[in-house]
């Protein structure tokens, strides 16, 4: 089959980029699920399942929004507008996200919470440090994720973060109380610390600039992702071999390097599929659809899932994996449907809906917390 002459784009949104922001979301919305309606004694293949879906979708969501800066500085600079138009829109979006990651750990976890730094914090924050690493010569910006792994243990060590996390076995993640424990947090010891995963938005930005390039070379692209990617998966063994467990919580270089891996794996199987190949069927817009949808169903399927059939309902860990399979596919068909008459509102309007959306859903859920802990359904 020849080689595609440049990178598929529907509506002046590659879509690739799109497929993958699904990919992430579809991956984390199976194992949030799986670990919230399957009990103990699941088949170990339905358990290995829902664990593999786990390991990819936070790095994999790091690594789109660096690829996403560039492709946003590239449709500004076509427009011709100036550089501060393209500081505005990165710094907005990114602060607005952060913002939101603030205001969602306060509806899932209450008050105690509100200094928690976890995946949308560092969504937003991986879209303004990927602007920045843009202005670097790219020499430095190559060394600078390689630099960030290398740090990111000692830096472990340096702020005690046994002590704070806990052991395999026996994590007791506690809320930061003060501003100095949410930025040891932010540093290193939270849930989704800029050391080591920062790395992954400035990966990301490569990636971009080869969606950019002229002339487009899909095929090269993939080769090289299939080079890094493997070589980082190939690096866990070492790990495992000097009994490094290759875990999230607490976070281990195995487990970084194992889920980078196969993000950027991830990214090579879908520009393979998307770009070189021009395969394009319903799975493919599902995902697509779902990408673009990925930050309003990022706090949905919390609030669809965990918080309502699990907290509210009492299903928690009790209908094993048929109801996991029916509320799984329920969401995804709300989420299709709510595609369906958000995405031509929205396309008519500001990508900042998306936004605007997601802060109503969750100052709603806030406000059904209060009235939950006032019935004493559910403690705040």
């Amino acid at each position: 089959m020849e080689e595609a002459e440049s990178f598929v784009e529907h509506n002046n949104r590659v879509a690739s980029v799109d497929v993958l922001r699904g990919a992430a979301l579809i991956f984390m919305v199976i194992n949030h699920f799986g670990q919230t309606f399957v009990g103990g004694g699941f088949y170990s293949l339905v358990a290995m399942l829902i664990l593999f879906f786990g390991i990819i979708p936070a790095p994999l969501f790091y690594v789109v929004a660096g690829i996403s800066v560039v492709l946003v500085n590239n449709r500004f600079q076509q427009k011709g507008a100036p550089p501060s138009s393209i500081w505005g829109w990165v710094l907005t979006r990114g602060i607005l996200i952060m913002g939101l990651g603030y205001l969602f750990s306060v509806v899932m976890f209450g008050t105690i919470w509100i200094l928690d730094w976890s995946i949308l914090q560092l969504i937003g924050l991986s879209l303004i440090v990927a602007q920045f690493s843009l202005f670097l010569p790219k020499r430095y910006r190559f060394v600078l994720p390689i630099l960030i792994i290398v740090l990111a243990p000692f830096l472990r060590v340096w702020l005690n973060y046994d002590a704070i996390v806990g052991t395999v076995g026996n994590i007791q993640y506690a809320p930061p109380q003060t501003w100095l424990d949410h930025l040891s947090a932010i540093i290193a010891t939270g849930k989704a610390p800029l050391f080591p995963w920062l790395a992954c938005p400035i990966i990301g930005t490569f990636i971009g600039e080869a969606f950019i390039q002229k002339p487009s070379n899909p095929r090269r692209l993939v080769y090289d992702l299939l080079v890094v990617g493997g070589l980082m998966c190939f690096l866990v063994l070492p790990f495992f071999l000097l009994g490094d467990p290759v875990t999230q919580y607490p976070l281990t270089n195995g487990f970084f390097l194992l889920s980078t891996g196969m993000a950027l794996l991830t990214v090579a199987s879908v520009v393979t599929t998307v770009d070189v190949w021009q395969w394009w069927n319903p799975a493919s817009r599902f995902f697509e659809i779902n990408g673009q949808i990925a930050l309003i169903s990022y706090i949905a399927h919390h609030l669809y899932g965990i918080v309502f059939f699990g907290v509210i309902l009492g299903f928690y860990r009790a209908i094993g994996i048929g109801g996991w399979l029916l509320i799984t596919l329920s969401y995804f068909s709300l989420s299709v449907l709510f595609a369906y008459f958000w995405l031509p509102f929205r396309k008519r309007r500001s990508s900042y809906w998306d936004i605007a959306l997601t802060y109503l859903i969750l100052f709603f859920a806030l406000g059904g917390r209060w009235m939950f802990a006032l019935l004493g359904l559910w403690a705040f």
